[in-house]
């Protein structure tokens, strides 16, 4: 977590895979395992959680691992994961086909699923804090994020 923790050490992260662009949105996200399970899903999203980017350049992501036993019991946070440096994805612009950003449950204001779907048929479902104390950039960065793709 600390590697994340501050806006200006995700700014250097993002910068050292050359994904920055001219308007970033820095948030965190967990892994819905309520919608991707199975062993094919767990090849094809090797990931507990997102350290994401989303730009005029598409959405990079930074894989998180949770520990051994993290998001059995409840809900995996992003503050107990660990930042795979040499782990990321990068979807261009032009490759995504939609992103659909939803409530997380009928009384839960404060997460929201999102799904980030792509024109070769993948789909990230994903889901995240509105706020989330460990990271002080989330509420500014994840409410541009809604406000960009929420319907």
């Amino acid at each position: 977590m600390e590697e994340f923790n501050t806006i200006e050490k995700v700014k250097e992260l993002f910068k050292s895979i050359d994904a920055l662009g001219s308007d970033n949105i820095f948030f965190v996200a967990c892994q819905d395992k309520q919608k991707v399970s199975g062993m094919v899903a767990g090849m094809e999203y090797p990931y507990d959680g997102l350290l994401i980017n989303d730009n005029e350049k598409g959405i990079t992501m930074f894989y998180l691992k949770a520990g051994a036993l993290s998001g059995l019991i409840t809900l995996a946070s992003p503050s107990k994961m660990t930042l795979q440096k040499d782990q990321h994805i990068f979807i261009p612009a032009e490759d995504i086909k939609e992103i659909k950003i939803k409530k997380f449950a009928l009384l839960n204001n404060k997460t929201k699923r999102i799904e980030i779907n792509t024109v070769d048929g993948k789909s990230h479902k994903i889901y995240a804090n509105l706020v989330e104390k460990d990271f002080p950039y989330q509420e500014e960065n994840f409410a541009r994020f809604i406000e960009k793709y929420e319907n």
